[in-house]
């Protein structure tokens, strides 16, 4: 009788795990699917030949616009078009849905292309040719400063879907920094910025920090504007910082499954995004298949002075190769 008892509660052990494995994955499918489901910008990314070969864009993947936004107020306030903020750090994270793999894309802030401009009741006045991180400041909302940015960089990539977008304030920082338990960087071994060096002595060449607190925003935020390029030494930085993030949230993810659900709560009043929480889930596939190298793309070009900024110019011919090596794949030929 006691065998027997045994028995059955094995098996009733055994059919739990299959069926909590089983709602585990159809909660990771579903939310995935509703991802997929919309796109903020719909895209008309055509068919093309490059190099003698035949190419579709790659329907597999999933495009989150991610941006920086460099202003004191918190997100969501009632500001005038042109006094909004700039994204200071604007980051495309591709998603493979049948591969799970993942590509982030840099793009510089100081990338000149057209950018609408608008008046103080929001009714489109003309464009010009512009550093894209601007086209964040034009938008009547915070919604729509993300909507024109995703539209840009839509139409930068060959008008490919971009399906989510999530703008966060750099405020936000350190509090999403210490929950992971801080990040671990080096610093760069010849140079680091010098208004970045004079807030703090571990702020030294070839140092290995582990940020905490205010140090992650400072070392994610600050640069000293009066030195050439001092934001592509800033991107690096960031760069860097977005690894050593991914490698403590893989780690403090382990012990605490829960982790994004708090990072989301913890971003609330910094944040303006269309992913809600019941799409978290689908974002733990790929944090476990999350691979360092190459991890993060940057667009090729040349950088110059221009009559009041710096301007940066893509290199069209690379940014063509880049935009079909991530977004597109080759057309079946049967």
């Amino acid at each position: 009788m006691k065998k027997n008892k045994k028995i059955y509660l094995w098996g009733m052990l055994l059919v739990g795990v299959v069926l909590l494995a089983g709602t585990f994955l159809y909660v990771l499918s579903w939310s995935g699917a509703l991802l997929r489901r919309n796109k903020v910008i719909e895209g008309k990314a055509q068919p093309i030949q490059y190099e003698g070969e035949h190419y579709v864009y790659n329907e597999d993947l999933i495009n989150i616009l991610c941006l920086g936004i460099d202003h004191d107020h918190a997100l969501n306030q009632d500001v005038l078009p042109g006094e909004r903020g700039q994204s200071d750090a604007i980051f495309l994270i591709s998603l493979n849905s049948k591969t799970r793999e993942m590509k982030i894309l840099n793009i510089p802030r100081d990338l000149m292309m057209p950018v609408d401009i608008y008046d103080a009741e929001g009714n489109y006045f003309n464009t010009r040719t512009m550093q894209i991180t601007l086209q964040y400041a034009y938008g009547i909302d915070e919604e729509d400063s993300c909507l024109k940015t995703a539209q840009d960089v839509s139409a930068l990539l060959l008008n490919i879907p971009i399906h989510r977008y999530c703008a966060i304030n750099f405020n936000a920082v350190p509090a999403l920094n210490d929950a992971v338990g801080g990040v671990t960087v080096q610093m760069a071994s010849e140079y680091v910025d010098a208004e970045l060096a004079k807030l703090s002595p571990m702020f030294t060449p070839g140092n290995t920090v582990h940020l905490t607190g205010g140090h992650s925003f400072n070392y994610l935020h600050v640069r000293d504007i009066h030195t050439y390029a001092s934001c592509e030494e800033r991107v690096e930085r960031q760069k860097q910082y977005i690894k050593g993030y991914i490698g403590a949230l893989k780690e403090t993810i382990k012990t605490d499954p829960k982790l994004l659900f708090e990072l989301y709560s913890i971003m609330n009043e910094n944040m303006t995004t269309d992913i809600g929480k019941m799409e978290l889930p689908s974002f733990y596939f790929y944090i476990d298949k999350m691979d360092f190298e190459d991890l993060v793309v940057q667009i090729e070009g040349e950088r110059t002075v221009g009559d009041h900024h710096e301007e940066f110019y893509a290199d069209e011919e690379a940014l063509e190769r880049l935009t079909v090596d991530m977004f597109y794949t080759l057309a079946d030929k049967g």
